[in-house]
């Protein structure tokens, strides 16, 4: 089909923003709004009695209610002052920041991404990438490279090392010429010479261009084909039925795995051009040069051909055919391959091998990649064939131990993957053809080669890498578990900080007899901005812009990679998050409230200064709490070397509420603190890391989980 046009509307690999992470996160959202707004309306209700018993007053002390000596204006004030507080309280209390401050994360970190070639076509996937038990992969093209060559060609049971055509009789080496040219995926026509795309194909073409002698225009001019049968990756083989031009003779070539080819053979091609028979004395040597080949790391192809007729092509295409030759090819291992398992394995992360090669070959690359040991146990390598007959209770109980299945079809990769699944495990699986494509959809995290295979397996993949180097698997998986981590921070961060200014903001407003409002609305006539709006507007800074940059701006750590996978049925807020959410939030209310009420008397201060006090206070926590949960479970001082840009956002911040207090007092309607006060504030926003160390000694508190916060798996 060719496609001349396409509307304004179509997209190419489009980025969807929603998922499971994103719904239990606005869940959360939805309950701190919710009780945001049941904070307000009891405000509310707490002012509206005092106005209405006559328990309101004003900044000179006076009494305000309807009737009496208070003039209309200002209990019109009050009425305004009584509505605008827990009206401010009940938009502003939503911590609409989460979801933006998600998304600010994943466009950053997909940014940084993409200067390694690595595309997130899903970026909510990060939650699946965190939680992966297992990698499966493909050796051509993923463990190896994908450039391959031909070093061994074997012509009957001789072994041609370098092969000068000449040498070979030319009736052999014709039906070489056809074999090796036309039984491909991509046979020579008139409108194209070029070489097949796919890497084994092509290998074997442009070696007998340059070894065989083979001439492509010759060749396409002498024969035609009659009938292509596709290479079938179940059948492991392919034929092209062609006539030559010359005398009209049908001849059928088939080319695949050895030992499908062999077995269809009755004889044998020798170099000189002799045809002899296969005995059983041929077929043993066969086996021992196949195993022989196999055991040093090739890939083995036979050719075969027989010369037939349209009648007897479809009954006899498949029997008593002459053996051509066999080409074993290698590809090198790609650099680092080892490493990465080692480094997955440290992960908690299993390494598993899928590949169409025979055991042999697959043992051999599956061990020197370090996925099993030289001593391995019986049934961690299968082939396809053993796997497929095994019932589900036997696939079942040995699905874990097997970390190497050869001879595997397209039906054998998406079976191990849903076998894998049914365990309860979270599968990735690296792809690269189109018969992929079935598993890569079925994979939790599906990945793929941007530069391999058709359109078909980017669309099923959920992460696209242009690069070709295994080791960037680590890359993926360091920034799955580095975002999630920042996710579960952020929220960790704000919810601390939102909870923590609902109780204030309900004990401040009921603890004082006079209105918010009313201070607000003569700031307003006196043409003063009202210090409770600007603090307000500052907090939200903190919360919205300076979190979300401390808390991105860093690449993740190392040390996600040196820790087993998160549990996916898990819910965003942990056993351990909600201690130190709960800890964080009740001390630092109570010293909250210790300020509020006792403050004065405790740090001779006036009310202004008490107020700086509490604001600074609260500041200063956020501040620390930012820095908290990133430090806290290593070696700090190593740390703080590597948080440089972590640690200039949080001094930023303390800067700023410095100056604002000490400078902009007019502007901000604070006092200025000492240095005794500073330091107390300091010292009450340092504590808390001591109380984070505390908690975590604490054992989890079993199975109990907030309500509506269960997460949606897919």
């Amino acid at each position: 089909m060719l496609v001349t046009a396409v509307g304004k509307n179509v997209k190419h690999h489009g980025i969807s923003l929603r998922g499971p992470l994103i719904d239990e996160l606005k869940r959360i959202t939805s309950i701190v709004g919710k009780s945001g707004k049941t904070v307000a309306l009891l405000i509310f209700m707490v002012f509206l009695v005092r106005f209405l018993t006559g328990k309101q007053h004003d900044d000179n002390g006076k009494r305000v209610s309807f009737g009496g000596e208070t003039r209309i204006g200002d209990v019109l004030a009050v009425i305004v002052g009584i509505l605008a507080t827990p009206t401010m309280i009940a938009l502003t209390s939503t911590p609409e920041d989460l979801v933006s401050a998600v998304r600010t994360c994943l466009a950053y970190s997909m940014k940084r991404l993409m200067k390694i070639q690595i595309l997130v076509r899903e970026p909510l996937i990060c939650h699946k990438v965190a939680s992966v038990t297992t990698v499966c992969v493909n050796k051509t093209g993923t463990l190896t490279m994908d450039s391959m060559e031909v070093t061994k060609f074997w012509q009957g049971l001789n072994s041609i090392e370098e092969v000068q055509h000449n040498l070979i009789a030319p009736s052999v080496l014709e039906l070489l010429h056809q074999g090796l040219g036309l039984n491909t995926t991509q046979p020579p026509s008139s409108s194209s010479l070029s070489s097949p795309t796919n890497s084994t194909e092509k290998t074997i073409f442009e070696w007998a261009v340059k070894q065989l002698g083979m001439d492509v225009e010759s060749l396409k001019k002498s024969c035609t084909i009659l009938e292509i049968e596709p290479f079938n990756s179940k059948n492991r083989q392919s034929g092209v039925l062609m006539s030559k031009n010359g005398d009209n003779t049908i001849h059928v070539h088939r080319k695949g795995a050895p030992e499908v080819i062999i077995p269809m053979c009755s004889h044998y091609y020798e170099s000189t051009g002799n045809v002899k028979v296969m005995n059983k004395g041929s077929n043993v040597l066969f086996e021992q040069i196949l195993a022989g080949m196999a055991e040093n790391g090739f890939r083995c192809i036979a050719f075969a051909h027989r010369k037939t007729s349209i009648r007897d092509y479809f009954t006899f295409s498949r029997q008593q055919l002459i053996l051509l030759g066999l080409v074993g090819l290698t590809n090198s291992r790609r650099s680092g391959t080892r490493g990465t398992v080692e480094d997955c394995h440290r992960a908690g992360i299993n390494v598993k091998l899928i590949t169409g090669d025979n055991k042999v070959t697959a043992t051999i690359m599956a061990t020197k990649c370090g996925i099993i040991e030289p001593d391995y146990q019986p049934g961690e390598v299968i082939d396809g064939e053993e796997f497929r007959k095994f019932s589900l209770e036997e696939r079942m109980a040995k699905i874990e131990n097997i970390y190497v299945l050869a001879r595997a079809t397209p039906d054998d990769k998406l079976l191990m993957i849903q076998s894998l699944k049914q365990k309860g495990h979270v599968v990735a699986f690296i792809g690269r053809g189109i018969g992929d494509a079935q598993a890569l959809r079925e994979a939790n995290v599906g990945l793929c080669f941007g530069t391999q295979g058709a359109e078909i397996v980017k669309a099923c993949s959920a992460i696209v890498m242009s690069c070709k180097d295994f080791p960037f698997i680590i890359d993926i998986l360091t920034w799955g578990r580095g975002i999630y981590d920042t996710v579960q921070i952020y929220t960790q961060f704000l919810l601390i900080a939102s909870f923590v200014a609902l109780v204030m903001d309900f004990v401040m407003a009921v603890s004082s007899s006079k209105p918010p409002g009313l201070s607000a609305v003569v700031a307003i006539s006196t043409g003063k901005i009202p210090f409770p709006v600007f603090q307000l507007l500052w907090m939200k800074l903190i919360a919205g812009t300076f979190a979300v940059l401390a808390l991105n701006i860093e690449k993740p750590s190392q040390d996600v990679m040196r820790r087993p996978p998160r549990n996916l049925k898990e819910p965003l807020i942990t056993a351990q998050m909600r201690k130190k959410i709960g800890a964080q939030a009740l001390y630092q209310i109570a010293i909250f409230l210790v300020i509020h009420f006792k403050g004065k008397s405790l740090f001779n201060v006036n009310d202004k200064e008490k107020d700086s006090l509490v604001l600074s206070t609260y500041i200063l926590c956020q501040a620390f709490n930012i820095f908290n949960p990133r430090l806290l479970e290593k070696n700090i001082f190593e740390e703080m070397q590597k948080k440089k840009l972590l640690l200039s956002i949080i001094g930023l911040i303390i800067s700023i509420q410095f100056i604002m207090v000490e400078l902009l007092n007019g502007f901000s309607g604070t006092a200025r603190l000492g240095f005794g006060q500073w330091g107390l504030c300091i010292a009450f926003s340092a504590a808390p890391s001591m109380v984070t160390w505390f908690v975590r000694c604490i054992p989890p508190l079993g199975n109990f989980k907030f309500p509506m916060l269960k997460p949606k798996i897919d």
